[in-house]
Parts: C-alpha cells; sequence; structure tokens
C-alpha cells in the first residue's frame, strides 16, 4: 500500500518548488470553496445542452454549494451573490480531451532553426525540468480558463521523472480546473522500454481527492513494441486507468495495423481513447465504433503538422464517440475552443462540397456534453442541469463579433471567441468574471514563462 501521507509530503514540496501562491490570487484562493449562492441573472439564452431541457431564454441559474440547483425564470436572489448575465449565452463549461500541456512554454515551435515540430520539440524535451513542466501547466490552464474551457485532459507525454509527473498533477490539482491527468513516459523513450509503471501503480493508490482524475497516455501499438503496450495496457486496466494514445494519424502510422491488432487483444473499449485517427480507414472506425472507444479530434494541428483532413463526417456516421481538442499551443498558437469548433463545422462541408454536413449542435455537443462523456465524465462535466456541478460560462452575445444574435448555438460555435467570454465557473467558484482571472496573477505568471522559455532556449541553441 502507497504510504499517503508521504505523497502529500510529495506534493506540497512540488507545490512550493513551482512557487504556486506567486502564480495564484493568494493562498486561500488556491483553496478556494464552492459554498456559498450565486445567481446567474437573465441569460439572454441558456443552452444547457441537456436533451430533457434544451435551450432555455431570458432565464436564470441559482447555484448553492458548487452545485446548479434551480434553472428557469425570475429565481430568488435571496443570499445570493448576483451575476448579471442580460447580453449573454449561459453553457456548460468547454471541454478539451487532448491537450499536451507540459509545453505550453513553447508556444510557436512548430517551426524553428531546428527546422519543423518533431526536430524542434526534440531539441528542447529532455531540458524541461520538473518546474518548467508545472509550469507549462500553469500556463494552459490560465488560458483554458480564459477561453471558457472548465474541463481538460492533460496529455503529460513528457514524464522525465517521478518529479515531472508531480509537478504537471499538482499544477492542475491546485487549480481548481476540472480534468484528467493522463500518466506519460519521457519523449525519448525507446519503443522497447516501458515508461514507469512503478510510479505511476503508486500514483494511482495515493490520489488526493479534488477535480482531478489520473489516467495513462501510451504509446500503443503505433509507437512502441507489441510486448511494450500491451505491459501497458494490463498495468492500467488492473489499476483502473483510462487509457489514451495517438492513433493512425498519418498514412504510414495507419499502416501499421494498430487498430486491428488493438481490436484483436480486446485492447479498445470505453475506457480507451484513439487521437486523432486521421489516416483511420472505414474498417478501422467500424472496429472502433463496435468497441464504443473514444476518439479526440484537433484539426488545428492536424492539418498544420500534415496529418491531413480528420475524416469527421465518416466518425459520426460510423457512430464513433467524439471529443475536441486544442492538443498542443506549440501549433495551434491559442487553446481557442470556438475556433476549433468552427474549424470542425466546417471541414466536412468542404471535403463533400456540401454545406451542413455535420449540424453545429452536433458540433456544440462535442464541445461539451459529448467530450465529457467520451472522457467517461458524463456525469460530472458538459451540461447545465439542478444536481450536477456549475461549471458553466457566460459568452457576451452583444459584441461587435457576436451581435445581433439568430441563434445561440450558431453564436457559439461560428462568432465567438475567448475574447468574449466574461464568466467562468468550474464546481462553484469563480475563475474569471468581468473579463479578468480573478485566480492567477496573469502578470506573474507570464513573467515565469518567459524566464523560463529563455533558459531553455539558451540550452538549446535556439
Amino acid at each position: 500500500m502507497p504510504d499517503i501521507s508521504r505523497r502529500a509530503a510529495i506534493l506540497g514540496g512540488v507545490a512550493a518548488s513551482l512557487g504556486a501562491a506567486a502564480t495564484l490570487a493568494g493562498c486561500a484562493d488556491a483553496k478556494a470553496s464552492n459554498t456559498g449562492s450565486f445567481l446567474v441573472r437573465r441569460a439572454s439564452s441558456v443552452l444547457t445542452m441537456d436533451p430533457a431541457r434544451g435551450e432555455l431564454t431570458d432565464a436564470d441559474i441559482r447555484v448553492d454549494d458548487g452545485r446548479i440547483t434551480e434553472i428557469g425564470t425570475g429565481l430568488s436572489a435571496e443570499g445570493a451573490d448576483v451575476v448579471d448575465a442580460s447580453g449573454c449565452i449561459a453553457l456548460p463549461g468547454l471541454v478539451d480531451t487532448h491537450w499536451h500541456m507540459w509545453n505550453s512554454l513553447a508556444r510557436g515551435f512548430g517551426q524553428t532553426s531546428k527546422g519543423g515540430f518533431a526536430p524542434s520539440m526534440a531539441s528542447i524535451s529532455g531540458l524541461f525540468s520538473p518546474e518548467d513542466s508545472g509550469l507549462g501547466v500553469r500556463l494552459a490552464l490560465a488560458e483554458a480558463v480564459n477561453g471558457g474551457i472548465t474541463t481538460v485532459h492533460n496529455w503529460a507525454h513528457n514524464v522525465i521523472s517521478p518529479a515531472h509527473a508531480e509537478a504537471e498533477f499538482e499544477a492542475m490539482h491546485s487549480s481548481g480546473v476540472r480534468g484528467r491527468f493522463a500518466y506519460g513516459y519521457p519523449q525519448a523513450l525507446g519503443a522497447a522500454e516501458p515508461m514507469n509503471l512503478t510510479h505511476l501503480r503508486e500514483f494511482a493508490g495515493s490520489l488526493p481527492d479534488g477535480l482531478v482524475s489520473l489516467g495513462m497516455c501510451a504509446r500503443g501499438p503505433d509507437r512502441s513494441e507489441d510486448a511494450v503496450w500491451q505491459q501497458e495496457w494490463d498495468t492500467a486496466r488492473s489499476v483502473g486507468l483510462p487509457i489514451t494514445i495517438h492513433m493512425a494519424s498519418n498514412a504510414e502510422a495507419a499502416a501499421l495495423g494498430g487498430v486491428e491488432k488493438l481490436d484483436a487483444r480486446g485492447g479498445l473499449g470505453p475506457d480507451v481513447q484513439l487521437v486523432h485517427l486521421t489516416a483511420a480507414s472505414p474498417v478501422d472506425l467500424d472496429a472502433i465504433a463496435r468497441a464504443q472507444s473514444p476518439v479526440s479530434i484537433s484539426p488545428w494541428t492536424e492539418l498544420q503538422v500534415g496529418y491531413g483532413l480528420p475524416p469527421i463526417a465518416a466518425m459520426q456516421a460510423a457512430g464513433v464517440p467524439i471529443g475536441l481538442s486544442v492538443d498542443n499551443t506549440v501549433l495551434s498558437g491559442s487553446a481557442d475552443m470556438f475556433g476549433v469548433m468552427k474549424l470542425t463545422a466546417d471541414l466536412p462541408g468542404g471535403v463533400d462540397a456540401k454545406q451542413g454536413v455535420v449540424a453545429d449542435a452536433t458540433v456544440l455537443d462535442w464541445a461539451t456534453a459529448g467530450g465529457a462523456r467520451s472522457l467517461g465524465l458524463g456525469d460530472v462535466a458538459g451540461v447545465l442541469a439542478e444536481g450536477r456541478p456549475a461549471d458553466l460560462v457566460l459568452v457576451q452575445s452583444d459584441s461587435v463579433n457576436t451581435a445581433p444574435v439568430y441563434d445561440a448555438t450558431t453564436l457559439a460555435v461560428r462568432a465567438a471567441n475567448p475574447s468574449n467570454v466574461s464568466f467562468v465557473m468550474i464546481d462553484g467558484v469563480v475563475h474569471k468574471r468581468d473579463h479578468r482571472l480573478v485566480r492567477v496573477d496573469v502578470d506573474g505568471l507570464l513573467a515565469e514563462a518567459q524566464d523560463a522559455m529563455a533558459s531553455i532556449r539558451g540550452r538549446a541553441g535556439i
């Protein structure tokens, strides 16, 4: 049995080394309580993403002790902190299903003096200290909240040491953002070498309570030898961890037959998320749909890195559960889930030369309720409904880029951007209000990030 008190001490030490208090709005805020009451009053539209409620107009949302207690019109404000939502649409916090948060310090490194994305990142990934990795996560989380993303899937695929894993997890745990930490491997790890499964088992047995759960990001049959990925699968499933892997990202990877290998060994299922699948065949998609393995797509980065066009319409037609992804800001440039939605909605029409191949409402579902379901978090994220945790955002519908409003769903998918997000609440705790992050010292965080990346670039000679 892992020593939980030892783990708590490790986490405390990592938090101190990360200087977490310097980038949060204070120690008390870092552990902000979700007790208390709020009334989000008179939203022009409430997109509940709940099939039983649908869209409500001119409606209020009452939050008490972290949970939504009422959604309706003319609700009582007694004892509540009133949030004026006039001129706004309310919707569930957005869900990002695959994000390499550690490398957020390397924004724009898709092309450098070292070459393209792969050689550029290879030149610096081994230089990241635990503190650097944790700082990258904190920067990503601040950008997530700023853009209305309240649930993240941190795909930690540069776990050089146990301390790196601890640092990334603690950055998430102390942020108050909901999500999953997918424990991974060092970037330089050979295909014949397994990740640190001993530490992963210890990690899994001693997680603190909070909004962050644990999973495994593995290399799978596309990027590791059969004996390795099978050992990693067996370990993850023995301790009850969901698994996520990059699969069939391009034609070369798809030709390896990884999906077939997984299917033959029982390696697919609702607990196994497949990322990209840009070059997946119809046979692959049918197998994935039968197993109900969720898929995460990141169209901006898939285009930029040269993977090609994600087969979005084919995935939908096959019945594959879909979630959306920023992937990384090295390539995407920013964590703009609104931009991801717009591109996801439009790409199928471009491929098929036909408008409306995938409906805006479907894409919004993939960014909220569907994305949460794909991560196994459908009971706590992605929907506004009585009794559920209060993860909600307000998006201005009276801005120069959003008004006049014809349809609130279309506004969210096609018109809005992070600058329109005026209010963010996660688990009943306010993270953004009046367009300002209230739990992050943005200037301090950016100064730390600039200094850390300057040091890494200096050592890498970039």
